[in-house]
């Protein structure tokens, strides 16, 4: 499920696909030319099946759990490794994966490493030179928010009641979560097999419209639960407040991404370490990104406000 990543969609795509059989999007009304970069992509013969959503609200686990649900009654994945735009694969080797995947106890579901990368901010960049800003990007040595990504099995398929919960770290059994006393139990696969490199704040532009359009699509999605989104709810107060995004400002929040601002650390008491991920590739179609915040951020406050 992506919204309004032109900057990274491309090299998401083919970057993936040099690990997975191929790729199911939802296209969740975006606005800065990622449609059309799916769009040549799709065209292109890579294994990409795109389909639009243009609702308003944030309903995540609602779209992602139809959606892998799709995929499963489509195709004959034994496995869906539910991946946002900003996330990249690191594999060892595709034969090593399958195996480790297929060696699951059953019943079970399994959880990947989540990687925090940071950007250099400081460097003269321009804003929409991806390939500079994810080969450039350095790895959070010890990730503090204590989350993982899911993988879900086929046997997803035949537990009609089970979901993807918003942020998709789990598989819940029910929408109401877990009941207490009850196991939910996931295998965890060691990073050295896979994990995901996440590159949530990439620049500027890319970070302001991220926060603004987020918030607003979860205010206008849900009741909003007190601790539902709090790294956009966080982040869009200090926007509003007129807080500059500086280099450094951007450094401390990458490296303390997921984190409430009471856990965070001074970025220079975050210690990263060099580890590249990014496949080799060719990047055809970046100059179709319309990357200006402002003009994305006022689309969005006009479907907000007309409801189309």
């Amino acid at each position: 499920m992506v919204r309004n990543e032109a900057d990274i969609i491309e090299a998401f795509v083919r970057h993936n696909l040099t690990v997975l059989d191929g790729l199911a999007i939802v296209d969740h009304g975006s606005m800065d030319g990622t449609s059309e970069i799916l769009a040549a992509l799709v065209t292109e013969g890579l294994p990409v099946a795109v389909s639009r959503d243009d609702s308003v609200g944030y309903h995540q686990s609602e779209i992602t759990t139809r959606l892998v649900r799709q995929v499963l009654a489509r195709t004959p994945a034994d496995f869906v490794f539910v991946i946002d735009a900003d996330e990249f694969l690191k594999v060892r080797s595709r034969p090593l994966l399958d195996h480790v995947l297929h060696g699951l106890a059953p019943g079970l579901h399994a959880v990947i490493a989540w990687q925090t990368y940071v950007p250099n901010f400081a460097s003269a960049q321009p804003d929409d030179d991806v390939r500079k800003c994810i080969a450039g990007a350095r790895r959070v040595a010890t990730d503090r928010h204590g989350l993982y990504k899911v993988v879900v099995a086929r046997h997803f398929a035949q537990s009609p009641a089970a979901v993807i919960p918003m942020g998709n770290h789990l598989v819940f059994p029910s929408p109401e979560g877990i009941v207490p006393g009850q196991s939910n139990p996931h295998g965890r696969i060691a990073p050295d097999v896979v994990a995901l490199a996440h590159l949530p704040v990439r620049s500027r532009g890319q970070f302001t419209a991220k926060v603004a359009i987020g918030w607003l699509g979860t205010l206008a999605g849900r009741a909003v639960p007190a601790d539902a989104a709090y790294h956009w709810r966080q982040e869009y107060e200090e926007l509003a407040a007129g807080k500059a995004l500086t280099p450094e400002r951007l450094t401390a929040i990458a490296a303390n991404y997921s984190l409430r601002k009471s856990d965070w650390h001074a970025p220079e008491m975050v210690a990263l370490v060099d580890d590249p991920f990014l496949a080799p590739m060719e990047l055809r179609y970046t100059h179709l990104g319309r990357l200006d915040p402002l003009p994305l951020v006022l689309a969005f406050a006009a479907k907000m406000a007309t409801g189309r």
